[in-house]
């Protein structure tokens, strides 16, 4: 238990009563206070929540590129190579109007003296799907690909949560519900009770890699894991009675 005592000045604030809905989520609950401030007949405490959670939507995309220093001849690979894609994508239960494709790219690199040297030919493929494990099925299949010639030089998935409004709804009332108890537990270590809370901010979301113990003051929101878990804080400030 937190070690305090509150100092009872007479400096009362205004009786603000704000009305809070503190509701018991089934969340897993991290009991940290982050920052702890006492003045006058207010304490203000920070709450945290953290939830669990398993992407359920993956975008899978991939670039075909080739380097060639007559344009024809670039983009003639760069088609060759599309079709050996489109195969492997179909190969895989995955028809063309599943997936996007992109138009060409052509960048010219020059040399030191700046004559126009060779070109450089780019074509992207997106698939987008709510079927996590299929998607990261078909991005391990990938390599056959590299095998039959085709210059893979972009490949990723990135996976994310279609219901992550909705949580953070709860993580809100988790957060706010942890807050209270903590702000209970340290003012009682001086015999006070804690009354109706005066002020309330949210802080940033934290959506990092599962045990991650990563933090950062801007928000996090990885898209490289399966599994993940939402952190929550609320700082709250509330009357001692």
């Amino acid at each position: 238990m937190e070690n305090s005592s509150i100092s009872l000045k007479i400096h009362p604030l205004p009786p603000i009563i704000i009305g809070l809905a503190l509701i018991v989520c089934a969340l897993v609950v991290r009991s940290t206070i982050i920052k702890v401030k006492i003045s006058g007949r207010a304490i203000q405490v920070t709450g945290s929540a953290i939830k669990p959670i398993n992407s359920d939507f993956a975008i899978w995309e991939a670039s075909i590129q080739t380097s060639s220093l007559n344009l024809a001849t670039g983009y003639a690979k760069v088609k060759k190579d599309l079709e050996l894609l489109k195969a492997f994508m179909t190969a895989n239960g995955f028809d063309e109007k599943a997936y996007e494709i992109g138009p060409v790219q052509v960048n010219r690199s020059y040399d030191r003296e700046g004559n126009p040297a060779q070109f450089r030919l780019s074509q992207r493929v997106k698939l987008q799907l709510a079927d996590v494990p299929r998607i990261t099925e078909l991005g391990k299949k990938a390599s056959v690909l590299i095998e039959q010639g085709v210059e893979l030089g972009m490949q990723n998935i990135r996976y994310t949560y279609s219901k992550l409004e909705d949580v953070k709804i709860e993580m809100i009332k988790a957060a706010t519900e942890n807050a209270k108890l903590r702000a209970e537990q340290l003012a009682g270590t001086a015999g006070k009770k804690v009354g109706a809370p005066i002020s309330a901010r949210v802080g940033v979301f934290q959506i990092r890699p599962v045990y991650s113990q990563e933090v950062s003051d801007y928000g996090m929101n990885d898209v490289t894991s399966i599994e993940k878990e939402i952190v929550c804080t609320v700082n709250i400030g509330f009357m001692v009675e």
